[in-house]
């Protein structure tokens, strides 16, 4: 084994570290595959390094086996790290069923009432008069204005 093959494999162990640190430092995970791989290699490096010398085509392999290797293990704990959100984009049908909390007073036939739901707001209508700081549960909508109810009870929602 050669001091080359020792130090390529500990700067390409490090290295994956490194990226995976990163990622972490910015939430995504997007980069825990390739840094599972490079890992991977490295450490194939400072274990095995003669598949390296012996014959390029097994090298070749070794590598194919650790970046798959290294999928196969980082993809499944990917998907479970991974941070998941409601849908960026909120539309009617998406609002739907959800509890809202009136701006601006709600009047009867007409856009110029105003609900916060999900943190935005959005026009608002109703078959009553609804004043404003009223809770109220999203009955669906047409284009950017809900309808809306008022709740009656701690129960609806």
């Amino acid at each position: 084994m050669s001091d080359f093959t020792i130090v390529l494999g500990a700067v390409l162990v490090v290295v994956g570290i490194l990226i995976l640190l990163l990622d972490v430092a910015h939430p995504g995970l997007f980069l825990l595959i390739p840094s599972a791989v490079i890992i991977a290699i490295g450490t194939i490096f400072l274990v095995a390094p003669d598949v390296f010398y012996a014959n390029p085509l097994a090298a070749a392999l070794v590598v194919l086996a650790a970046g798959c290797g290294g999928a196969v293990i980082a993809i499944p704990l990917y998907q479970k790290l991974a941070p998941r959100h409601a849908p960026i984009a909120s539309t009617v049908d998406t609002l739907t069923g959800m509890s809202a909390k009136v701006t601006v007073r709600v009047e009867p036939g007409t856009m110029k009432g105003k609900v916060r739901v999900r943190g935005e707001i959005w026009s608002a209508t109703s078959d009553e008069p609804i004043p404003e700081g009223a809770n109220v549960k999203v009955l669906g909508g047409e284009g950017i204005v809900l309808k809306v109810q008022t709740l009656s009870g701690p129960g609806d929602n």
